[in-house]
């Protein structure tokens, strides 16, 4: 497994109030599986103007750049500035983060066997199935 592969993050946009959105920013994991938001590490969150009418409860984005004019923007042209500004924010916390973490060969494989990624869309799903553990626990 590869973290932040290619510099790509994943994000995703969800809902914050009538004229915002907000967007969290994760690290993007190649796994033989596919590639996949590594969603126990959040790296940054910023607020999204919405400028037409609202999209989906929440959407997932892949950005690989700062540039806004950089073609993973092209269908997000309303938030393109703000999403580069993130995105650059972000990489720059993870580098930050990477950086002061110099493992052992042997550490940094044990931090990739307890990473938890999550595809997008079945984020809901595993949180739900999550809560549902947790309250069986409490009940049982």
């Amino acid at each position: 497994m590869t973290t932040s592969a290619s510099g790509a993050l994943a994000v995703e946009l969800r809902p914050y109030s009538p004229a915002h959105r907000v967007a969290t920013y994760y690290p993007m994991v190649d796994t033989p599986a596919g590639r996949w938001a590594d969603v126990t590490w959040e790296l940054h969150q910023c607020l999204v103007p919405i400028t037409s009418a609202p999209l989906e409860p929440a959407r997932w984005l892949d950005l690989r750049s700062p540039d806004p004019d950089h073609p993973c923007y092209a269908h997000h042209r309303p938030w393109r500035a703000e999403l580069a500004a993130g995105y650059a924010t972000a990489l720059d916390a993870y580098n930050a983060e990477a950086a002061e973490q110099c493992l052992s060969p042997q550490e940094a494989q044990q931090l990739r066997d307890a990473t938890v990624v999550v595809p997008a869309a079945q984020l809901s799903e595993w949180v739900l199935d999550d809560l549902e553990e947790e309250t069986s626990d409490i009940h049982g």
